[in-house]
């Protein structure tokens, strides 16, 4: 988790878009959770992996439905967070599946995935999802895409950032403009990485999927 992940979940906790109790994927690896984020917050938190560790209070393996019974005795949940799991599965479909699963009438899915990022086996690196995927996803599955908190994490909305044709393209590698443009010259000429390459090394996807109230 970085930085920006939890100034992404700070923001939604800071405009009221996230209601308890909050669930949280993949906090067994031993680096940052959202917990400490949460609860200061004033909501009830649990976290939950593949294995039990000191952060983990349910292991359950989202890509099996069977096992989101373990959740029976706390949920309903107000919020499930999938931060940089995805990623790591075999089969990103059925954790969201299984995660909108427990989440009450209007409740919500806060997500992020990286769409460029180096490789980070934890303990496999699959997927780069890009911003269509929550659209179509959203779509298909009767959700709501919060188009606010629709964002690459620490850059901006997506939607700033379309070319000529309405197409998404990727953040600039920096905000000024005229670096960039020698940045990109050096590298067309010397046909090496000039000064910065032609998009960030990481861009991470932000999506918040609502449950539609009953």
């Amino acid at each position: 988790m970085t930085n920006e992940d939890l100034n992404w979940i700070q923001c939604l906790l800071a405009k009221n878009k996230l209601e308890g109790p909050i669930l949280e994927l993949g906090v067994g690896y031993g680096g940052a959770t959202c917990r400490e984020l949460i609860e200061s917050n004033g909501l009830r938190y649990f976290g939950t992996d593949l294995e039990k560790t000191p952060a983990v209070d349910f292991v359950a393996d989202f890509e099996r439905s069977e096992d989101m019974g373990v959740f029976s005795s706390t949920g309903p949940f107000g919020c499930v967070l999938v931060l940089n799991v995805l990623e790591h599965t075999f089969d990103p479909l059925r954790v969201l599946d299984n995660a909108v699963s427990l989440l009450k009438p209007g409740g919500r899915c806060a997500i992020v995935t990286p769409s460029i990022w180096p490789l980070h086996n934890y303990p496999m690196d699959t997927w780069r999802i890009l911003p269509n995927l929550y659209e179509e996803y959203a779509r298909r599955k009767s959700l709501i895409l919060d188009r606010e908190s629709f964002e690459y994490v620490g850059k901006g909305g997506v939607e700033k950032f379309r070319d000529g044709s309405g197409n998404y393209k990727y953040p600039p590698q920096c905000g000024n403009s005229a670096r960039l443009l020698w940045s990109r010259l050096v590298h067309k000429l010397l046909y090496t990485s000039g000064k910065g390459m032609f998009f960030p090394s990481h861009v991470a996807v932000g999506a918040l999927l609502q449950k539609p109230s009953a």
